[in-house]
C-alpha cells in the first residue's frame, strides 16, 4: 500500500457520539487534539451545509440518515450566513438550525453550528452584533438536553481583510485580538453552560492559526479554525511559511494548539475549477496522520466544482435533489465527482 493510501483507507479515530461521547481537547503524544470521553484520539469527518439561507432544503430527515448511514459522516456542520441574506435581514435561517441539532442528534452525528461571517470579514462589525444573543439563546435552549454534548461551536467562520465586503479584519496579530475580543465573551457564556468544543475562526479565512498558537484563548476546550481549497492553498512540508496554510497548521500544532479543519474543498478558493484531487489527497493525509477533524464544503447543487451534487439551476428540482428520498441514500449519478470523492474519504474507502 502507497504512503498515500496507507493514511487515506480506513477509519482508525472514527466513533460516533454513541461511541466517543463528550469530545474533549487533550495532549496526545505532544500535540493538542480532539478526544472521546474517555480520553482516546478521535476524528470527525462528514460535511458542510452551504449557506442555509439559500440552500436550507438539505435539512431534511432522509438526507441526514444518507449522510450517517451511506456516507458514514459522524459530523455534520450548519452554515449559518449572517450577511449576504442570512440571519441578520432573515432570522428565520436559524429555525433550520434548531431543526439541523435534531436531525443530527437523531442520526448520532455530533453538530457544528457555524456562524457564517464572511462579509463583512470583521467579527466585531454591527452586522454580527446579534452573535452573543443567538448563542445565549441556543445554548440555553439545549444546555439540559442529554445530547447537548453533540453540539460544537464554531464562532467565526472566515474573518478575513476583504475591504471590499465593509469592516474587515488584519491579516496580523492586531488582527487576532480583534477576533478575541469578539470571542471571548461569547465563550464565558458558553461555559456557563458546558464543556463543549468551541472552534474560532483565523485571520485571512481562517489560514493564520499560528496567531492564535501564539496568543492562545485562556479557556478550555478551544480549537482554532483552519480552511484550505486544494486548487489554491498547497501543501507544504514545514512550520516557516507564513503565507502557507499547511505550514500555519504545523506551527499551531507545534506550538500548543488545536486545531479544526471546518472547511476545506477541492476546488479553488473561489468554488471553481477543479476538482483538484491529487492535491487534495496530501492534504487528508496530513490531517489524518494528525488526527484533525474535517468538514468538506458543501452540499449543494450551486454550479460550482467544490459542490456535492450535480448543479441544479431550477428551484424545485434542485430541492428534490437534496432530499434522497426514502431508501435515504442518493444515487451516484446525481453525485457530483467532488462529492463522490468527499464520500469516499469520509467512509475511508479508495
Amino acid at each position: 500500500m502507497s504512503g498515500n493510501h496507507q493514511f487515506l483507507s480506513g477509519r482508525k479515530n472514527v466513533r460516533r457520539p454513541s461511541e466517543a461521547g463528550a469530545l474533549a481537547v487533550r495532549e496526545i503524544n505532544g500535540q493538542m487534539t480532539l478526544t472521546d470521553s474517555s480520553g482516546q484520539p478521535v476524528q470527525l469527518r462528514g460535511m458542510s451545509t452551504h449557506g442555509l439561507q439559500w440552500y436550507g432544503e438539505i435539512v431534511n430527515e432522509n438526507a441526514f440518515a444518507a449522510l450517517a448511514r451511506d456516507w458514514e459522516s459522524n459530523v455534520i456542520r450548519l452554515a449559518m450566513y449572517i450577511g449576504e441574506d442570512g440571519y441578520a435581514t432573515n432570522p428565520a435561517v436559524k429555525d433550520l438550525v434548531y431543526s439541523g441539532i435534531e436531525l443530527a442528534f437523531a442520526n448520532d452525528m455530533y453538530v457544528i453550528v457555524d456562524w457564517h461571517v464572511l462579509t463583512p470579514g470583521d467579527p466585531n462589525s454591527y452586522v454580527y452584533d446579534g452573535a452573543f444573543a443567538f448563542f445565549d439563546d441556543l445554548s440555553a435552549y439545549y444546555a439540559d438536553h442529554p445530547q447537548y454534548h453533540q453540539i460544537i461551536w464554531e464562532l467565526c467562520n472566515e474573518p478575513n481583510q476583504n475591504e471590499a465586503g465593509g469592516d474587515w479584519n488584519a491579516n496580523d496579530a492586531s488582527g487576532w485580538r480583534d477576533i478575541k475580543k469578539y470571542a471571548e465573551p461569547i465563550i464565558t457564556v458558553l461555559r456557563e453552560r458546558g464543556d463543549n468544543i468551541i472552534i474560532v475562526g483565523t485571520p485571512s479565512w481562517s489560514q493564520r492559526a499560528d496567531l492564535a498558537a501564539d496568543d492562545p484563548i485562556d479557556a478550555t476546550n478551544i480549537m482554532y479554525a483552519i480552511h484550505f481549497y486544494s486548487g489554491t492553498h498547497m501543501p507544504c512540508d514545514h512550520s516557516g511559511d507564513r503565507g502557507n496554510v499547511m505550514s500555519n497548521t504545523r506551527y499551531a500544532l507545534e506550538n500548543g494548539a488545536a486545531v479544526f479543519l471546518s472547511e476545506w474543498g477541492t476546488s479553488e478558493a473561489s468554488g471553481d475549477n477543479g476538482p483538484f484531487l491529487d492535491e487534495a489527497d496530501v492534504w487528508l493525509k496530513f490531517l489524518n496522520e494528525h488526527n484533525i477533524s474535517w468538514c468538506n464544503w458543501s452540499l449543494t447543487t450551486r454550479d460550482e466544482t467544490s459542490g456535492s451534487f450535480v448543479p441544479c439551476p431550477d428551484g424545485a428540482e434542485s430541492a428534490a435533489r437534496l432530499d434522497p428520498g426514502e431508501k435515504q441514500a442518493w444515487d451516484l449519478d446525481v453525485i457530483s465527482e467532488s462529492g463522490l470523492y468527499a464520500r469516499a474519504r469520509i467512509k475511508g474507502i479508495e
